[in-house]
């Protein structure tokens, strides 16, 4: 049991039903979504259930992440109270 972050390449030609099955069977196996961007999603989860992801109709690829120590920085959208005319 041991927690790892993996990132998960979505198929191009996945149903968004497919990916709800994915996001559901993350859920399931105690999965944490870290992040959603285009067609991958980076999750952490137990590494011994990872085939259990890649067997999802709908992924394309599995596999382990390092962030080599480094800090993910969240993304804050800012918007300016100035409307240009």
């Amino acid at each position: 049991m041991s927690v790892e972050t993996h990132i998960i390449r979505v198929a191009d030609n996945a149903t968004p039903s497919q990916v709800e099955s994915i996001l559901k069977t993350l859920a399931y196996i105690g999965g944490c979504v870290d992040v959603v961007a285009n067609k991958s999603i980076i999750a952490t989860f137990d590494g011994d259930l990872s085939d259990v992801i890649r067997k999802k109709s709908g992924v394309k690829l599995v596999g382990g992440v390092k962030f080599r120590g480094r800090t993910v920085r969240k993304v804050v959208k800012r918007s300016s109270s100035k409307i240009q005319k």
